[in-house]
Parts: C-alpha cells; structure tokens; sequence
C-alpha cells in the first residue's frame, strides 16, 4: 500500500469516527466553522472574520454534510460537486472555506488531478490567512505523492509542518508520519540538505536536521550521524525531537559491527519449492564464505525470509544501518521489486542469479551478479563475428519473451561490428514441425547469398554457348554442361568476379540457386545461425529437421543449450554448435577443493550450483569490506570498480551498468563440452 492509499484509508476512518462527534447546529452557528482534515477528527477554526464577514446558513450546512455522505460512499465526483456548490453557491458563511478544502480534497482522491491543483490554488489566493493553510498544503503533498512526485509532496509537507505550528497538534503528527515515510523512502540526503538549508521555522530546521542525521546512520557514516546530533543539540538546547535524537544516540553507542544482509525465500513446498531449494543452496554457499572470512573481516549475517513481502523483507534488512550490503533474491521479479528499496535507503542489493534484463537499471544501488539476458545475446554475437568471422547470419528461435529479447541483442550486437542478421523466423513453443521457418530460412538464405547461377538447359543456344569459350572454358565442358542439362553455380565455376564477367559478355544468369524448392539442394548462405531456445528439449527438434532440410551452418545457442545429456543424445546434428554459459568450475582447482570440503564437513553434501553462485557473490563482497568498503556508499562505490574480480563459476564486472559482463564460451565436440574461451561484453 503506497502513502497516498494509507493516508486515505486513516482520513476515512477518522471522518466515520467524526460523524458521531459533530456539535450541534447551535453550537456550530455560536463556534463558527469546522475544519475536515485527513487522520484527525474535525478541529474548529476560531473564524474567518478577518477574511470576510460570515454568517450561519443552515442549507449550506446541510448541503456540506451531504458531500460529507457522498465522499464516505467513495463517490468523488459527485462529492466535488456538492463541495463546490456550497462553497460558491451562497454568500460567505460557515462552511465556505472548509467546502473548498473538501473539494480539492474528493478531486485528489478522485484522481482529478487538473482540477484539484485549481482549486487548491484558488484557495491560496482568495484565502492566503486561513486558519486551513496548513491543511490545504498538506492536501497538496497528498496530490503530489499521487503523481509520485516525491520531492513537491516533501515541500508541501514541510508547508504544512510550518504552518500548523503547536496550536494543532494531531495536524502536526500526521504531517511529521506523512514526512518521514516519503524522506525515508524517497529522499536523498542531498535533498534534504538543501530543504535545510532553505527553512524557515527551527522546528522545522530541527526535524530536517534530525532527518539528515538518521539518513547518515542508515547510510552507514555514523561519524557524520554524531556530529549532526551534537550540532543540533548545541543550537536547539530545548529540542522538540529529543526522544529521536535519544533513539539515534543510542544506536551510535552500540558497537560498530558490519552485516550482511541476505534475502531469500524459504517456501516449504508447493510452486515456491525450487525457490526453497536455490535459496537453500545459495545460503550455503554465503555461510561457507563467511567462514573462510572469519578472522578478516568483522561480518554477521541478517538473514530475512521472503516468503510474502519482498519489499518489507528488504525494507527491515535495510533498516538496521550496520547491515552494507544485501544478497538476493535470487529470481527476477523479486529483485526488481527491492529496487525501490535499494534507492531509498541507498544500500547495495546483489542478486546473484536474477538474468532478466533492466534489473540494475531500477536503482544506482542494484547490481546483477548473474549476466542479463542482453549481455548474454552481446557475447555469442561478439564471439560469432568477432572470432569465428562470420558476415551474415539468421536466427532461428522460440516466441517466448526471453528469446525474443535474446534475438533483439544479438541483432544489434551483429550489426554493431558490421555483419549483418539476413532473416529472423520464430516458432511457437511446444511446436514439433518446422517447416514453414525452415522453407523460410532456405528462401531468404538463397535470395541473400545472390549467388549467379546458370541452367544449361535444352533453350541454351549455340550462341550462347560460345560466350562461354570467350571467358576460357573449353565446348567440351560446355557440351557436357548441356548433355546433363545441369544448373552451375558461377561464382564456383569462374570465381570470385563471376557476376562482373558474365555481365561483361552479355550471359543471363539467375540470383541464387533456381533449385531451391529441392531439399536435395544444400544451403550454406547463412553461415552462423542463432537458436535462442526456450528449453533443452528444443534441441533434437531444431537440429534433426535443420539437416533434414538441407541447411548447413554454423549453430549459435543461448545458454539453454548447455545440457550434455540433449547434446549427447542428437550428437550427429549438434557437433560444432556454440554457445555461453554463466557457469563453469574448475573442479580439480585448489580454491574448489577447499570450498567443496568445508561445505561437505557443515552440510554433508557437494556443493550445488548455487552453493558455488552464493559463495563468489558473498566472497566477492567481503573482499571488499575487507578492502575498507564499511558503509554503503563506499560498498556501492566498490562494486561498480569491480572489472575482473575471480570466483569459482566466473569473473566479475560491474563497469558496464552494474551488471556483470563475463560469460564463457563453449563448443560441443566429439569429445563433449569444452570451453573456448571467456568473454567480457562491455
């Protein structure tokens, strides 16, 4: 729930509290007019006589508790009406000014945007001494946070804080709660130094003060935190928020100790059960870390289960100003999720397996330990042309999101070093036959090559068989070329210049190979094609019908085509293809020996996948603290320096977007997966 949708649901059930608290009409002609205002029962305004000269009407009063009934009802625009009739309807009385506030308040939540900023600034011209200012800026902060204008929504707060003062206390608080939550979720301390710098009450100097200091705490620059404190001390020697600095105070006195933090599910069973299992392995891997650290590096784990609420997991993690850094989660809709948080506690969140892709782009504070998508497209790409020399290329792949978005990368990586994507054919998943993307890819392949071809068919004329002498080949070629009535690639036939020498002379030839309708004709025009698969089983299907149909070319697979037991299986087909992986180990290393026993002496089993993924995620982040990084800032400041940093699954570098950029390449051979090489896609 967002604070605008708190801040009505608390104006609701403060307005049902008020409906059984009115005072008389009596007591209202004799007190003058009642304010409505969000989270607090109706406080009366003493009057507007210094405005304009008011008097009690009865209909107005009536038509005002009618919009009252009708906002209750959620039925804003009709409320908004009601609210603007009674206050322009009649001569200045009691309700006129509250009628307006009503109004811009039902257009807020209505979501009339427009009209409430008129009629919010109407009030401010026509009423700029009403005892209501303070509840007209804070129905403002509420129209800004509903645009997600965050910074606006703090300065009409802050308006709000200022002009309510001490003589309305409930207006007060509320505006303080409204405060902090939009500071501490949406705040920088920049910001907030430069509303201090711009206030104009103590009180409110003094809150942004305190403010700036907890943001320093949390933030991990405890030494900035105490001499904030004690410089707001020295200038408030009777503090209105001396409980907060108590609070804070004590925090700073407890003993520095740096945490990390760990985010991950634990469901027990049902659809989440893998989410169990990967955050179980990953754990591991982390504690096993921890261990090796011990002695290094002053450190603890908070570890925070994600089962309902990602974001509060993250948000209580995040809370707790020792802990400098968050690992997790582990899958992607969950990470993007904790961006936010992220953001507005300025903490460095790590996920160490999330590929989807724009994950680190939700907040400066996010880094994807785990290659995205797009650099995973970039690095086959850059292998393919850069490496293998291959000009023009197709892609053959699954109509699922993730290997259109695959395609999308790879197609512009191609092209970005000068080769070029000739034909793109997707199929549904689940599908078995592929003819029609196959007949497609030999059309297109054969039309792209243009390659000249010449049928020696019976319509072939003596004279045009004697230009063919002219360019050296002998009539007993020719005769024979006739006799079999065959079709004769030119460019194999007279080389290279081929085209230019059969125009020079005057000799019809067709643009690629007239036969291509045959399967019996190979085609070798695409010389790399790209399979962006769903899953491994689209392996046998892919492969088999590709030599069915006669199309011969090198095959580039995204990661899901690391699976030895598909490859083993289509084995005939599959020889040669390439393709990268996030992940290889180097199981006969010393580092792994060493990892693997501790891990077989905590657990009493070999580390999984995920154990080795958590484990250089953790290590990598304790080698930092190690290396001075105590705070967030100089954690997240760490990170994005990070550019060759050694784990056992593969090198880190988080220079390009905060997202790693080192995969390897494997080839599948006669003798099984191998890896070529490593590649960095900056």
């Amino acid at each position: 729930m967002d604070l605008f949708s708190r801040s009505f649901k608390n104006f609701l059930f403060a307005l049902f509290a008020f409906h059984f608290s009115l005072l008389s009409l009596a007591q209202a002609n004799a007190l003058s007019t009642y304010g409505i205002v969000d989270t607090r029962p109706l406080v009366v305004e003493v009057n507007d006589l210094a405005e304009v000269q008011t008097e009690f009407s009865k209909q107005a009063e009536d038509e005002f508790n009618a919009g009252v009934s009708l906002f209750k009802k959620a039925d804003y625009k009709s409320a908004a009406a009601v609210f603007e009739k009674v206050a322009k309807g009649f001569a200045p009385h009691q309700r006129t000014t509250a009628a307006l506030i009503m109004k811009a308040k039902a257009e807020v939540y209505g979501g009339n945007i427009t009209e409430a900023e008129k009629t919010l600034q109407g009030f401010f011209t026509s009423h700029p001494t009403s005892t209501y200012l303070a509840d007209a800026h804070f129905t403002l902060g509420l129209l800004h946070l509903k645009k997600e204008e965050h910074e606006k929504a703090c300065a009409s707060f802050l308006d709000a804080l200022r002009s309510a003062g001490a003589s309305a206390p409930l207006l007060q608080e509320e505006t303080l709660a409204m405060l902090d939550e939009t500071i501490d979720q949406h705040i920088a301390e920049p910001t907030l130094q430069r509303f201090a710098a711009a206030a104009k009450q103590p009180v409110e100097e003094e809150y942004l003060g305190v403010k700036i200091a907890e943001k320093q705490f949390m933030g991990g620059n405890r030494t900035a935190a105490s001499s904030k404190i004690e410089s707001l001390r020295q200038k408030f020697p009777r503090p209105t928020f001396a409980q907060r600095l108590a609070v804070l105070d004590e925090k700073l006195k407890q003993p520095t100790q740096l945490k990390l933090g760990v985010l991950f599910s634990a469901a027990e069973n049902g659809p989440k059960a893998r989410e169990k299992e990967v955050g179980e392995g990953l754990l591991e891997g982390i504690e096993a870390a921890v261990a090796e650290y011990l002695g290094k590096v002053s450190v603890v784990l908070e570890v925070r289960s994600s089962q309902s609420n990602v974001v509060a997991a993250a948000r209580e993690l995040a809370s707790d100003g020792s802990v400098v850094a968050i690992i997790g989660p582990a899958f992607s809709a969950a990470a993007q999720e904790v961006a936010s948080v992220a953001s507005e506690q300025r903490i460095p969140i790590v996920t160490p397996t999330a590929n989807a892709n724009g994950i680190a782009a939700g907040s400066e504070f996010m880094f994807q330990a785990n290659p995205d998508l797009a650099t995973r497209a970039r690095a086959i790409a850059q292998h393919a042309v850069l490496n293998m020399k291959l000009k023009r290329l197709g892609i053959l792949g699954s109509s699922e999101p993730s290997s259109k978005m695959l395609a999308e990368a790879f197609t512009k990586e191609v092209e970005r070093f000068g080769s070029e994507v000739i034909v793109t054919e997707w199929y549904p998943r689940g599908t078995t036959n592929l003819l029609k993307q196959l007949t497609n890819l030999r059309r297109k392949g054969n039309a792209a090559a243009s390659e000249p071809f010449v049928s020696f068919n019976e319509s072939m004329t003596k004279t045009e068989l004697v230009k063919f002498t002219k360019l050296g080949v002998s009539m007993k070629v020719l005769d024979t070329l006739k006799a079999h009535r065959s079709v004769v690639n030119m460019t194999e036939f007279l080389g290279e210049d081929a085209e230019s020498q059969l125009n020079a002379h005057g000799i019809h030839y067709s643009n690629g190979d007239p036969r291509i309708d045959s399967v019996q004709r190979v085609v070798t025009a695409i010389q790399g094609l790209y399979c962006p698969i769903s899953s491994a089983e689209e392996i046998s299907i892919i492969t088999s019908q590709l030599a069915f149909y006669g199309i011969r070319t090198k095959l580039l697979g995204s990661g899901e085509w690391n699976n030895a037991q598909e490859l083993n299986a289509n084995r005939r087909y599959c020889r040669g293809v390439v393709f990268e992986s996030d992940y290889h180990v180097d199981t006969k290393s010393a580092a792994f020996a060493g990892f693997s026993g501790r891990l077989v002496r905590q657990h009493n089993k070999v580390p999984s996948k995920y154990a080795v993924l958590g484990y250089d995620t953790a290590k990598l982040l304790l080698s930092l603290m190690q290396q001075g990084a105590a705070t967030r800032e100089q954690m997240k400041d760490a990170l994005v320096r990070v550019s060759d940093a050694e784990g056992l699954h593969a090198k880190f570098n988080f220079r390009r977007a905060r997202v790693n950029s080192w995969l390897h390449i494997f080839e599948f051979t006669n003798d099984g997966i191998n890896r070529i090489g490593q590649i960095s896609v900056e």
